[in-house]
Protein backbone atom coordinates (compact mmCIF):
# COMPACT_ATOMS: atom_id res chain seq x y z
CA UNK A 1 0.00 0.00 0.00
CA UNK A 2 2.89 2.40 0.69
CA UNK A 3 4.04 2.13 -2.93
CA UNK A 4 0.56 2.97 -4.21
CA UNK A 5 0.43 6.08 -2.06
CA UNK A 6 3.92 7.10 -3.18
CA UNK A 7 2.98 6.67 -6.86
CA UNK A 8 -0.22 8.66 -6.35
CA UNK A 9 1.73 11.43 -4.64
CA UNK A 10 4.27 11.61 -7.47
CA UNK A 11 1.49 11.75 -10.11
CA UNK A 12 -0.29 14.56 -8.24
CA UNK A 13 2.95 16.48 -7.81
CA UNK A 14 3.71 16.16 -11.52
CA UNK A 15 0.21 17.37 -12.43
CA UNK A 16 0.73 20.44 -10.25
CA UNK A 17 4.14 21.09 -11.81
CA UNK A 18 2.64 20.81 -15.31
CA UNK A 19 -0.07 23.35 -14.45
CA UNK A 20 2.44 25.78 -12.94
CA UNK A 21 4.61 25.51 -16.06
CA UNK A 22 1.60 26.47 -18.20
CA UNK A 23 0.94 29.39 -15.88
CA UNK A 24 4.53 30.66 -16.15
CA UNK A 25 4.26 30.94 -19.93
CA UNK A 26 1.39 33.45 -19.68
CA UNK A 27 1.50 37.18 -19.13
CA UNK A 28 0.90 37.84 -15.44
CA UNK A 29 -0.72 40.88 -13.83
CA UNK A 30 -0.94 41.64 -10.13
CA UNK A 31 -4.41 43.17 -10.27
CA UNK A 32 -7.61 42.89 -12.24
CA UNK A 33 -7.33 46.57 -13.18
CA UNK A 34 -3.86 46.03 -14.65
CA UNK A 35 -5.04 42.99 -16.61
CA UNK A 36 -8.08 44.86 -17.94
CA UNK A 37 -5.89 47.81 -18.99
CA UNK A 38 -3.64 45.48 -20.97
CA UNK A 39 -6.69 43.78 -22.51
CA UNK A 40 -8.00 47.17 -23.64
CA UNK A 41 -4.61 48.13 -25.10
CA UNK A 42 -4.40 44.79 -26.94
CA UNK A 43 -7.93 45.30 -28.27
CA UNK A 44 -7.02 48.77 -29.55
CA UNK A 45 -3.79 47.58 -31.14
CA UNK A 46 -4.69 44.09 -32.40
CA UNK A 47 -8.49 43.98 -32.34
CA UNK A 48 -8.43 40.93 -30.07
CA UNK A 49 -11.02 40.65 -27.33
CA UNK A 50 -9.34 39.48 -24.15
CA UNK A 51 -10.95 38.85 -20.79
CA UNK A 52 -9.10 39.07 -17.48
CA UNK A 53 -9.34 36.13 -15.08
CA UNK A 54 -7.82 35.27 -11.72
CA UNK A 55 -5.65 32.16 -11.93
CA UNK A 56 -6.48 29.41 -9.45
CA UNK A 57 -2.87 28.21 -9.56
CA UNK A 58 -0.85 31.34 -8.91
CA UNK A 59 -3.48 33.82 -7.70
CA UNK A 60 -2.37 36.45 -10.23
CA UNK A 61 -4.35 37.66 -13.23
CA UNK A 62 -4.02 36.48 -16.84
CA UNK A 63 -5.85 37.18 -20.09
CA UNK A 64 -7.88 34.78 -22.20
CA UNK A 65 -9.68 35.01 -25.51
CA UNK A 66 -12.40 32.68 -24.22
CA UNK A 67 -15.60 34.33 -23.09
CA UNK A 68 -17.37 33.52 -19.85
Amino acid sequence: MGDAIEHWWQREKQRGDDHRDKCRSKRTFVSEAEARAHAAADRAQFGDRFTAYRCELCGDWHLTRRGD
